[in-house]
């Protein structure tokens, strides 16, 4: 049997690959995102994530998406509308790689082939305690990317994957589903957090 997916995604126009709402739930929970939070996200692709934590800032909240390629980018604004979230979720086309406009950010997400070109951003854009999240299908995008947060500062707090079976449920015998939503990427967050010192930075002191 397969899985419903939630109401927001019903309406919205597939383009790109998304991020799965097992793994949007992830990314929200473990930052720990609510209303009134300010997060950039890159790249859009069809806007899912930026559409899944839209709702969940909202009020007070904004969702900054970023998108390079004009086509996804169209995709994602269009999306955006089928889910009344104009006023919350904005679509930039720019690249993230070259910079974060915003500041006092709680939570960037990134869901790219490189994601370690944005760290440096990332660390200037974030206010302290905030996250940065990475989405990445293979594990060595995760080790470069975790190197990359460490050399700028950034804390690495935990790296996950979520693979998500269906239980079936009879009177007799109940069992898992002989299919089910296995690997889909590992997520990596790490966190702003105040430097104290090289002492203590190196475990002196």
């Amino acid at each position: 049997m397969k899985m419903k997916q939630p109401d927001i995604f019903k309406n919205l126009k597939r383009g790109p690959q998304i991020i799965t709402w097992k793994d949007a739930s992830l990314i929200a929970g473990f930052s720990g995102a609510h209303a009134g939070y300010k997060i950039v996200d890159a790249g859009s692709g069809s806007g899912f994530l930026a559409i899944f934590l839209g709702n969940l800032v909202r009020p007070g909240g904004k969702v900054i998406s970023y998108e390079k390629r004009k086509e996804f980018a169209k995709i994602a604004r269009e999306n955006v509308k089928r889910a009344k979230l104009e006023d919350i979720v904005i679509i930039k086309e720019k690249d993230i790689a070259r910079g974060i406009e915003e500041h006092d950010v709680d939570l960037i997400t990134l869901d790219m082939a490189e994601p370690w070109n944005v760290v440096k951003h990332a660390n200037k854009a974030l206010k302290e305690k905030g996250f940065v999240v990475s989405y990445s299908p293979n594990i060595e995008q995760v080790k470069r990317f975790v190197e990359e947060c460490k050399r700028h500062g950034l804390r690495h707090e935990l790296t996950i994957e979520c693979i998500l079976r269906e239980m079936v449920i009879r009177e007799k015998a109940s069992r898992p589903q002989n299919k089910g939503i296995m690997h889909t990427g590992y997520i990596t967050f790490a966190r702003k957090v105040k430097r104290e010192g090289k002492d203590k930075e190196h475990g002196r002191g």
